[in-house]
């Protein structure tokens, strides 16, 4: 069965309303009509189990039949990636994160990043599909952040781990699992040196993820399935 989206604010009481492209996905892709059962969430966790009670050109109401609640999966995982010049790879790397199970990813500018322009509301579509798409429970937070240092600005409780293609691949790491992850990807051009020496005083724990020469995309999905899974 279809998972929908619905923000928080649409659901009042025991009816929740949709509109726009989702709601126009609902009754003329899909081609749901009254009396049909959806199932939504509100990305915040909560499944609600409905039934379309009236439709219009663009938009439907929906009663609330059953709810079920969700509950977050340990670890928690953060993905701090460069933003990368092609934006298919970009949102391909964001698409299979959010699948995997990021709870956020913050995109960066790095020093070493070739391209500047990246459109927030394209990405937090692709997160909301890809939340859709995996019959997630909880919406990916997707933040820009200007650099490295304004995305690690405030770790909180998250233990950093970057992931350092310069780092021999025979170097053992420490394996014990923690609560809260916030995992660091470079750009195509990796880290400048003034990024390493920030990095370095977060006190950063470096991971090889092998011999071999990763496009950035691919090391972010390495990264992410590696440490929730943990």
């Amino acid at each position: 069965m279809n998972l929908f989206y619905a923000k928080p604010s649409d659901f009042i009481g025991d009816s929740v309303s949709i509109s726009g492209q989702e709601a126009i996905h609902i009754l003329r892709v899909l081609r749901h009509s009254q009396g049909d059962k959806i199932t939504i969430t509100d990305g915040e966790g909560v499944i609600y189990h409905c039934e379309i009670e009236t439709v219009k050109k663009d938009r439907l109401t929906a009663l609330i039949q059953s709810t079920e609640t969700v509950e977050r999966t340990l670890p928690l995982i953060t993905l701090c990636m460069g933003v990368i010049k092609k934006r298919d790879r970009l949102e391909f790397a964001l698409e299979k994160a959010v699948e995997i199970g990021a709870d956020r990813v913050i995109l960066f500018l790095g020093d070493n990043s070739e391209r500047s322009k990246v459109r927030l509301d394209r990405l937090q579509e692709i997160a909301r599909s890809a939340m859709k798409q995996s019959k997630g429970a909880y919406l990916t937070e997707v933040v820009l952040a200007d650099s490295l240092m304004d995305a690690v600005s405030n770790p909180g409780n998250n233990k950093i781990i970057v992931a350092d293609e310069q780092l021999d691949s025979s170097t053992e790491w420490e394996t014990l699992r923690h609560d809260n992850y916030m995992l660091i990807v470079g750009p195509e051009g990796g880290f400048s040196d003034r990024e390493r020496a920030y990095l370095n005083t977060v006190r950063a724990e470096k991971y090889s993820l092998g011999a071999k020469r990763l496009r950035a995309e691919t090391a972010a999905i390495l990264m992410v399935d590696r440490f929730k899974n943990v």
